[in-house]
């Protein structure tokens, strides 16, 4: 065999040893994804709030007290804003609670008449083929079984993210440098640059993606809350803050959010005039975001086929639900340029 054709028969090898090494560490990840949530979400914040503490650290305050600045007017702003929403948020939680009951007996009538109607027009379909097992899941979510232990969970999970993730923040914040440059470290002097330029570009796509994701999808939720409030549709809040935290999932949240609150006014009222009213709102928040809000927030995040994005959002959807939704993007971005940088790196100019 010729030396040119060994070589190429090498490089194949060596895209294929990447490739599973990627992938047997993402398989690693996925198995352990129940411990690195609070660990996502802590990465996630240090992305959002690293370029501030640079800047600070740019005008002569040392690192350290840059964070610890930056944590104490956090802390601060979010106390406010919990002042100022949580009532206002508790009422209506509360609300929707001494509601539930009611929701649920429309819920179910609304089913029910639907379930008459299929089961009277499509003729090989027995009466009561779909009536008994979605009244043995109504009976099931309205009993209360395993609610306890599901609260138990639900509760341990969430103190535990609270000790994690404030910690987790902190120290990359802190350190963040220091251990790119301990990891840089074990790198062979010949790859040096192309790890150095791998390092960059992800930190780019990711930072870029979710400083403008979560700006956008703050300013979407702040005006559905404003523009409800204004216009008296009942659980303005919630419904707000549903729009705006599922705006984060590209192409898909923004439909979801919105299924999510023309269900609950139809629920809570049944009033084509108070969906009308939340209808109207959501468009003009949708177009403002559209024209305004997404291309100023968005304008250096990534490029991906719009196709992609809902490829990879409802795979990550079916691997670890809302977070996984969350995450697909940036994740994928970064996979991409990964792949595309120890490719020209290593293989085309290198000689690994």
């Amino acid at each position: 065999m010729e030396t040119t054709d060994f070589e190429k028969v090498w490089k194949t090898f060596e895209i294929i040893a990447l490739i599973f090494v990627l992938l047997s560490v993402l398989l690693i990840l996925y198995f352990v994804r129940e411990l690195l949530t609070s660990f996502i979400i802590g990465f996630v914040i240090v992305f959002f709030l690293n370029p501030i503490v640079d800047y600070m650290e740019g005008g002569g305050i040392s690192r350290t007290l840059a964070v610890v600045i930056l944590f104490a007017v956090s802390v601060f702003v979010l106390f406010i804003i919990w002042k100022l929403t949580w009532p206002t948020l508790q009422s209506e939680i509360n609300n929707f609670k001494e509601n539930a009951p009611l929701y649920m007996n429309r819920i179910q009538a609304g089913l029910n008449r639907a379930i008459d109607l299929l089961e009277k027009n499509i003729v090989f379909l027995p009466k009561g083929t779909l009536e008994k097992p979605l009244q043995q899941k109504i009976n099931s979510l309205t009993s209360g079984t395993g609610d306890v232990g599901s609260l138990i969970k639900i509760i341990k999970e969430l103190a535990t993210s609270f000790m994690i993730i404030p910690f987790t923040v902190f120290f990359l914040l802190k350190d963040g440098r220091k251990i790119k440059k301990m990891l840089i470290a074990y790198v062979p002097n010949k790859y040096f640059e192309t790890f150095l330029v791998l390092f960059y570009k992800i930190d780019e796509q990711i930072s870029n993606y979710i400083r403008g994701q979560l700006i956008d999808s703050f300013i979407v939720g702040l005006l559905a809350v404003i523009g409800l409030y204004l216009l008296n549709v009942n659980y303005s809040f919630l419904i707000g803050g549903i729009l705006g935290i599922f705006n984060i999932i590209p192409f898909i949240g923004p439909l979801t959010g919105f299924a999510i609150g023309s269900s609950l006014i139809l629920i809570d009222t049944g009033s084509t005039v108070v969906l009308l009213k939340f209808v109207g709102v959501y468009a003009c928040i949708r177009i403002l975001d559209d024209i305004i809000i997404s291309p100023l927030a968005l304008s250096r995040s990534v490029h991906v086929h719009t196709l992609m994005v809902i490829i990879v959002i409802m795979l990550g959807g079916f691997l670890h639900g809302i977070l996984g939704m969350l995450l697909a993007v940036p994740l994928y971005c970064s996979i991409k340029v990964t792949f595309q940088t120890l490719y020209k790196g290593l293989i085309e100019y290198g000689n690994w």
